[in-house]
């Protein structure tokens, strides 16, 4: 395992990707490449089952390149999320046409599966809030040789910060991408496709990656705690206060020691604003104990508003859509990617000192000022541990939206989550009927992502001995779910749960679905 340098570390941080090259044969990729051509041209596109389908691709992932890198950004229990997708980029009808790298959205060749608009990626397959430390990563994978006349995905340097996209600033077209080259971005980076003037389709392979435990100590190769910009660094910007933040808690430290500030009501203005460096230095100046009444204050002053509710689209008769209208970008509950009020993001950086006033907005009548409590506490970690009783109760809410969050806060917590568990074992296996709406075209529900924080909720608490027995029972009967993400959480639950019982519920599990890739094209397919 090549674990990353304090350098590399925090050029991921003012950069928001790095590019690896992975430690593996180069007949590797080019076997990929052919294999992803025919599964893609041939077969069908595979999306998340891509994997499955070209095998090799793991030899990438896990390769000691790749996968220190994920340690050190993630932990050693990060967790390959099972949602994976082609994106192949055909080449344009005129090549001799130019665009400007910033352009909002050059044309790309009929029948690309990619977009070249700028874009946050949403969560999948429904929403989840939009974190600053690295909880998500997204992994770019180039199978092939990939010059700049092929269209790289282009990448806006440090905008994994930004609340929404903005005027494209720090666009990185890659350079000469050799094949097997891996990019590994934080989650919410800005990014797009580009132009591809060459005569051969491009193909990429997007993986996704979380983290499943909250950071205690440094997990690459570190030499020294202080932070410092490193001369990598692309934005011309500077968020300091929110780099060193970040820093800080991957090392485990997430408290600063900041004095209070002195322009508070200037930065109080500066909160949800469009101006993202200035929101952001906000942000972080404001986490202060002197803040926090203000700031809760905020949250607290966003009751009876509804913005626990989507904003729906409407197509060109009227007619709501199953789509969000993110016109504004406006700071609401939707089922792409949920960015809550800047106060929330302060209250949380703030650390252990907010938390009974965040512990005390969980008792607020309005979801969303519940939400955004409940958001904060998971971003303090484990010293929010005395809020899990409250956080518990909420497993109970009438709204999907509340519930989902109680469980990605239980999961960020982390710990013993012993009291919870009959809560979470009636929601991955009773039925309710107030959450059975699709909430997208591709027809998630409210309770298919209802069971997918619940497994991860899990999965995020296995580190505590105690209550492996009841866990390893949900697990197993969790295997059985019609929503195919669940089961691959539990799997993986099992996995590292380790029992003989639950191993072999797992490998059952697998066998019942291995596919023969080898008869592939045989004269007798047996």
């Amino acid at each position: 395992m090549t674990l990353l340098t304090d350098r590399e570390v925090q050029e991921f941080i003012v950069n928001g990707f790095l590019r690896l090259q992975p430690d593996v044969d180069p007949e590797v990729h080019a076997g990929i490449d052919q294999k992803l051509r025919f599964a893609t041209e041939q077969e069908f596109p595979m999306g998340n089952n891509i994997v499955s389908r070209v095998p090799a691709l793991w030899d990438v992932v896990r390769c000691p390149r790749v996968h220190g890198a994920l340690v050190s950004l993630l932990g050693a229990g990060y967790f390959v999320h099972p949602h994976r997708a082609i994106h192949t980029n055909v080449p344009v009808e005129d090549p001799s046409v130019s665009y400007p790298e910033d352009h909002a959205g050059p044309p790309l060749g009929k029948g690309s599966m990619a977009g070249s608009g700028w874009h946050q990626d949403a969560q999948s397959p429904l929403s989840r809030m939009r974190h600053h430390v690295p909880r998500y990563l997204i992994g770019f994978y180039f199978p092939h040789d990939t010059p700049k006349l092929m269209g790289p995905t282009r990448i806006q340097a440090g905008s994994y910060l930004y609340a929404h996209p903005v005027a494209p600033h720090g666009v990185v077209i890659p350079e000469d991408v050799t094949a097997g080259t891996f990019f590994l971005l934080h989650f919410d980076t800005v990014h797009a496709g580009w132009v591809n003037r060459l005569d051969q389709t491009r193909y990429m392979v997007k993986f996704v990656f979380t983290r499943t435990e909250h950071p205690f100590g440094p997990t690459w190769n570190h030499d020294n705690s202080r932070w410092q910009r490193p001369t990598t660094c692309i934005p011309t910007f500077d968020v300091e206060p929110a780099w060193s933040f970040i820093w800080n808690w991957m090392r485990g430290e997430s408290q600063t020691s900041r004095p209070a500030p002195s322009e508070s009501a200037n930065h109080h203005a500066a909160l949800n604003g469009d101006d993202q460096v200035a929101r952001l230095n906000a942000i972080y100046n404001l986490a202060h104990r002197s803040e926090i009444e203000e700031l809760a204050s905020r949250i607290e002053a966003l009751s009876g508003l509804g913005m626990h509710e989507r904003s729906l689209a409407k197509d060109k008769n009227g007619k709501t859509k199953p789509q969000d209208d993110i016109d504004g970008y406006p700071r609401r509950w939707n089922e792409r990617a949920v960015v809550v009020d800047d106060a929330a993001y302060s209250l949380a950086a703030v650390g252990k000192e907010a938390i009974p006033a965040l512990t005390s907005l969980l008792g607020a009548k309005d979801p969303w000022v519940v939400i955004n409590a409940l958001f904060a506490l998971g971003e303090i970690g484990p010293a929010a541990r005395h809020a899990l009783p409250q956080v518990i109760r909420l497993l109970e809410h009438p709204k999907q939206q509340v519930v989902r969050q109680a469980l990605d806060t239980l999961g960020a917590i982390g710990g013993d989550i012993g009291e919870a568990l009959p809560q979470i074992h009636a929601l991955l296996q009773e039925t309710n009927p107030n959450w059975q709406t699709p909430q997208v075209y591709r027809g998630w529900t409210g309770q298919d992502q209802v069971r997918l924080n619940a497994v991860l909720a899990i999965l995020s608490c296995l580190n505590e001995p105690a209550n492996h027995a009841s866990i390893e029972s949900i697990l197993i009967a969790s295997l059985d779910d019609p929503n195919g993400y669940v089961p691959a959480v539990a799997t993986e639950g099992l996995v590292r749960l380790g029992s003989k019982t639950g191993i072999e519920a797992s490998v059952r599990y697998l066998q019942d679905r291995r596919w023969d890739d080898t008869l592939i094209g045989r004269v007798k397919p047996f």
